[in-house]
C-alpha cells in the first residue's frame, strides 16, 4: 500500500554551544520535526523558513524502499572516494550529482543536509531505515568510530554486490517459466472471456446435447462472465488477508517453517537463507563488531522468520559464554557443514574467514539448486499450459465432431 507524505524544505541558520554558526537547507514532514532534528544535533534555530518553491513534493514511504537506490553501487563508489581522501560531504554531493531517480536523489539529500548540521553518517543513515538496512548502519558507525570507514564501506559493498549477484541469477532463471505461465493464462483468459461464450451460444442453437467436456466449459465460461466482479473483489481480498496475516509474528513464523519442511524447495530456502546469514555475520566479525551486537543485528538478514528467531535466542545466550557452534548445533535450523566451520572459526580464532566460506559455499549450493530446480520448472509449467490448453480445444472440437456424426 502507498502512503504518500509531503515533505517540505526549510532554510535554516543556527548556532552551537560553542557559537559556531550553520546554515543550509533540511528536509522534514512539518516545521516541528525540523527544529527537533537540528536540536537534537546541538543546533539552536536562529531561523527556519519553508522554501516554498522546493517544497510540496511526495514521499512514498514503504513503497520507496531501495527502488532507485542500488546499495551496492552507493556503497563501492563512496568506499572509492573516501579511501581516496575526498570529504565526507563532498563525496556525498558526487553521490546525489550522480544519482537520476529523483526519491533517491532525495534521501542522499536529507543524509547530507543530516551530516551538515552535525550528524554522523550512521545517525544520518538511520533516520531512513526504509531504505539503508540496520547492517549498514551498524557498520557504518564503527568504520567512523575505528577511522576506517572506507574499509568498512568496502567490504559492505563486497557483501551487498554478492547478495546482488545471486539474486540476479535467481531472477534470471525464473524468467523464463514465469513467461510461460503468464503466457498461459492469458491464452485461456482469452478464450474462456471471449471465444467460449459465442461458440456455446452456436452449440446450444443446433439442440445437440453437448458432450461432458464441453459443457464444463461452458460452465466455467458462464460463471467468470457473470460474476467476474464478484472473483475480482476475492481475489484482491484474499491477497489483502494474505497479506496482512503475514504481518503478525505468528503467521508469519508458522509460514517460514512450513517453506523449510517443502521437500526440494525447503532445501534452496535454507540454503539462501543461511548464506546471507553468515556473509552478514562473517563481515561483521571482520569489522570486530561484538558478536553479541553482529548476532542482533544479522537476525533480520536472513529472511526466514523461524531462523531469524534461533538468531535472537542465539544472541542472548552467547552472553552467556556459550560457544556459538554449540548454539547453532542445537537450534536445529543450520545444516552441519556451517556448524561445523563456525567450530573450527572459533577454536583457530578466524571466526570471520569460516563464516565467509561458508557464506561463498552456499550461494554455490544456491546457485546450483535454483538452475537444477528451474530447468524442472520450465517443463512442468508448459505440460500444465499444454493441458489447459488441450482441454479446451477438445471441448471445442467434440461438438463439432458430434454434429457431423449426426448429419451423417
Amino acid at each position: 500500500m502507498r502512503c504518500f507524505i509531503t515533505l517540505a524544505v526549510y532554510s535554516y541558520r543556527a548556532v552551537n554551544g560553542t557559537g559556531e554558526r550553520s546554515a543550509g537547507n533540511l528536509t522534514s514532514a512539518t516545521r516541528r520535526e525540523a527544529v527537533e532534528r537540528l536540536l537534537a544535533h546541538g543546533w539552536h534555530v536562529l531561523e527556519l523558513k519553508e522554501d516554498r518553491g522546493r517544497s510540496g513534493r511526495p514521499l512514498a514511504t514503504g513503497f520507496l524502499r531501495r527502488r532507485g537506490l542500488r546499495l551496492p553501487e552507493l556503497t563501492r563508489q563512496l568506499a572509492t572516494l573516501c579511501g581516496s581522501g575526498v570529504p565526507l560531504v563532498q563525496s556525498m554531493t558526487v553521490l546525489i550529482d550522480q544519482t537520476e531517480q529523483p526519491h533517491a536523489r532525495r534521501v542522499l539529500s536529507d543524509v547530507l543536509e543530516s551530516v551538515k548540521a552535525g550528524s554522523s553518517l550512521s545517525d544520518a543513515l538511520e533516520q531512513h531505515r526504509d531504505v539503508f538496512p540496520e547492517i549498514m548502519v551498524s557498520m557504518v558507525r564503527v568504520g567512523e568510530a575505528s577511522g576506517a570507514l572506507d574499509e568498512v564501506l568496502a567490504r559492505l559493498a563486497e557483501m551487498f554486490e554478492k547478495q546482488d549477484e545471486l539474486r540476479g541469477e535467481v531472477r534470471a532463471a525464473l524468467a523464463y517459466p514465469a513467461l510461460v505461465l503468464c503466457l498461459g493464462v492469458a491464452s485461456a483468459a482469452v478464450l474462456v472471456g471471449f471465444v467460449i461464450p459465442r461458440l456455446s451460444v452456436m452449440f446450444e442453437g443446433l439442440g445437440e446435447r453437448m458432450p461432458l467436456p464441453t459443457r464444463i466449459l461452458c460452465g466455467i465460461s458462464d460463471l467468470v462472465a457473470a460474476y467476474w466482479w464478484l472473483i475480482g473483489i476475492g481475489l484482491v481480498g484474499l491477497v489483502a488477508g494474505v497479506r496482512a496475516a503475514m504481518v503478525r509474528p505468528s503467521v508469519r513464523l508458522t509460514w517460514d517453517g512450513f517453506k523449510l519442511r517443502i521437500p526440494w524447495a525447503g532445501r534452496l530456502i535454507r540454503q539462501a537463507a543461511v548464506a546471507r546469514f553468515a556473509r552478514s555475520l562473517g563481515t561483521l566479525v571482520k569489522a570486530e563488531v561484538h558478536i553479541v551486537e553482529a548476532l542482533q543485528v544479522v537476525h533480520a538478514a536472513a529472511g526466514n522468520a523461524v531462523i531469524a528467531a534461533a538468531i535472537r535466542d542465539m544472541a542472548r545466550e552467547v552472553q552467556e559464554g556459550v560457544s556459538l557452534a554449540e548454539l547453532m548445533k542445537s537450534a536445529d535450523v543450520f545444516p552441519p557443514l556451517v556448524v561445523q566451520m563456525v567450530a573450527v572459526g572459533e577454536e583457530t580464532g578466524r571466526l570471520d574467514q569460516m563464516l565467509l566460506r561458508a557464506a561463498e559455499a552456499y550461494d554455490r549450493q544456491a546457485a546450483a539448486s535454483t538452475k537444477l530446480m528451474t530447468s524442472l520448472l520450465a517443463p512442468a509449467l508448459i505440460l500444465c499450459v499444454a493441458v489447459i490448453v488441450a482441454f479446451i480445444i477438445v471441448s471445442l472440437v467434440l461438438p463439432i465432431f458430434q454434429i457431423s456424426a449426426g448429419i451423417r
